[in-house]
């Protein structure tokens, strides 16, 4: 099997649900490192053969039970850049992990190879920055120059930080701003990407009174809006995006 065909093959298995064959559960010994011990249920969809000849390899996460065999959703792929094969991630129905989570849960065996996560479910975090005038609550909205789109600083979830850690940080870089986020108010929206995946997006209220925006070099450039509640309504691109600035500007006028 070539490494396209490889490639391929395990594209392909991406958000099928499949019964797997546990041959190493969890808490098993590895045949040949007794050392090394499961921490998650491990096995094979059977008949399906992977690039190394054997039927293709399966992590199975979100089980917290030893099992023999189980029907879950292909939910991530681990590519191997320094050996023949690659391994296949699968989870129950509902269950969403991203990237980062698999790379931590399947740790304990890819640290010994070059490996590469992709999973079905991005996360990203953002906030609805507003600034208190004279005139009333004002909505800080950034509109792309690519692509026009209008609405909030939004970005990726980087190693190591919390979801605020990262709002915080990617309102900074598309915006300048150092915002402040308020307490009791966080919203997660959902919507599908290219690939059949998923993306959900945590947004924080924050504010960024008497802070002016500007570009951030080395960051992508937008135009700023600085907007009344009703004009920002009807700036923002898409519906997910407006419903949140109404939830947000009733938390507002609640304090």
């Amino acid at each position: 099997m070539t490494s396209k065909e490889r490639k391929a093959l395990v594209r392909s298995c991406l958000g099928r649900t499949v019964t797997i064959q546990i041959d190493r559960p969890l808490g098993s010994a590895h045949p040949n490192h007794p050392d090394l011990i499961y921490p998650v249920n491990y096995g094979f969809i059977p008949g399906v053969l992977g690039g190394d000849g054997e039927e293709l390899d399966v992590y199975l996460l979100g089980v917290d039970t030893p099992v023999n065999s189980y029907t879950a959703r292909i939910i991530g792929i681990v590519s191997r850049r320094n050996d023949s094969e690659d391994k296949l991630v699968a989870a129950p129905e509902g269950v969403r992990l991203t990237a980062f989570e698999i790379e931590e849960a399947v740790r304990f065996q890819e640290q010994y190879f070059d490996s590469e996560i992709e999973s079905l479910f991005e996360r990203s975090s953002g906030t609805i920055l507003f600034a208190r005038k004279k005139r009333g609550i004002q909505f800080l909205l950034i509109r792309s120059r690519k692509s026009g789109i209008c609405g909030f600083p939004k970005g990726h979830i980087e190693r190591g930080e919390t979801e605020a850690e990262a709002a915080l940080r990617e309102t900074w870089e598309e915006t300048s701003v150092r915002a402040n986020l308020v307490d009791g108010f966080c919203r997660v929206i959902s919507y599908q990407i290219s690939g059949g995946k998923t993306k959900s997006v945590v947004f924080f209220l924050a504010d960024c009174s008497g802070q002016t925006p500007k570009h951030n070099p080395g960051f992508e450039h937008f135009a700023y809006l600085l907007l009344p509640y009703e004009k920002a309504y009807e700036a923002l691109t898409h519906d997910n995006t407006k419903m949140l600035l109404k939830e947000a500007n009733d938390f507002l006028l609640q304090r």
